[in-house]
């Protein structure tokens, strides 16, 4: 009998800087775990109860724009409120990276409370200049967090900060970045960035200075919703410590329970392919891998 839990990667729409690899690395790093089936789907419109009745949770991996400048494309009222009524009634939810971005969903305050917090850049929500920037973790948090690296670097990542949290959307938060005025100065930033910050007192930022979360867990309705707003490209999707934290979260969402290990980097585990050494070299891995 097979006992893996079937999640269900919901994407179609991802902006455009954003690596096509992601998601079907993201399906082969919940799959090497063996705890995983996934199934993914790039048309989400349509979707009904019946549609999402048969997995243990979803990860969204959405942000329904082709382009930063071009409009949002939702999937539907009837798709959208379908997802809603399935994490409320008990289903599981993972809400990727620019995925919590509130947009102009047709629900805008059901979608914020399913992220767990409103994110809006037209609202004062920004994205630091920087891209490297060091994870701190809560290992007391909560068990998904259990046997974390307390510190680890990311890779070309994004960094949303200024969020508005909800009042009525209690969250846990399992992990934090510094958003430091330091980091924008003009030779730090990126030059197609520069104009984003230039005459303005950037000290008076909204949150600058302040510790800001990027993986966080909440409730919806009687649903477990893991969100995290890193994650941006393969680079960070590979360090162990993320990994880990997106699986045993994964997990966590879909069943409650937290079983899989962090990926152990010891010994000959050094040789093996990444990132749950599944009984291949990593030079193996690299022949049947197309990312």
């Amino acid at each position: 009998m097979d006992d893996k839990l079937n999640i269900l990667l919901i994407t179609g729409i991802v902006t455009s800087e954003h690596d096509p690899k992601m998601v079907p690395m993201i399906r082969f790093l919940l799959q090497s775990t063996g705890r995983f089936n996934v199934k993914v789907t790039e048309e989400f419109t349509g979707a009904t109860a019946e549609t999402l009745a048969k997995y243990d949770a979803v990860l969204v991996n959405y942000d329904g724009k082709l382009d930063v400048e071009t409009p949002f494309v939702g999937w539907g009222a009837n798709a959208e409120q379908a997802l809603y009524d399935y994490v409320a009634n008990g289903g599981g939810a993972v809400m990727y990276h620019s995925s919590i971005i509130k947009n102009a969903h047709a629900f805008p305050d059901a979608y914020v409370k399913l992220a767990g917090c409103d994110f809006d850049f037209a609202a004062g929500g920004r994205k630091t200049p920087k891209l490297e920037m060091v994870v701190d973790v809560d290992t007391e948090a909560h068990e998904i967090t259990q046997g974390s690296p307390k510190h680890w670097m990311t890779a070309q990542e994004d960094f949303f900060v200024n969020m508005k949290w909800l009042p009525d959307v209690p969250v846990t938060v399992l992990a934090t970045i510094r958003d430091e005025l330091s980091d924008y100065e003009p030779d730090k930033i990126q030059p197609h960035r520069r104009y984003e910050f230039e005459n303005q007192d950037l000290s008076a930022l909204p949150g600058m200075g302040d510790d800001v979360p990027v993986a966080w867990t909440h409730g919806f309705g009687k649903g477990r919703v893991f969100s995290v707003s890193i994650g941006h490209g393969p680079d960070t999707l590979k360090r162990p410590a993320f990994a880990g934290l997106l699986c045993r979260a994964t997990e966590w969402a879909a069943s409650g329970n937290v079983t899989i290990p962090y990926p152990d980097l010891a010994g000959l585990n050094r040789q093996r392919a990444w990132p749950y050494y599944l009984d291949m070299t990593i030079t193996q891995y690299a022949d049947i891998t197309s990312f």
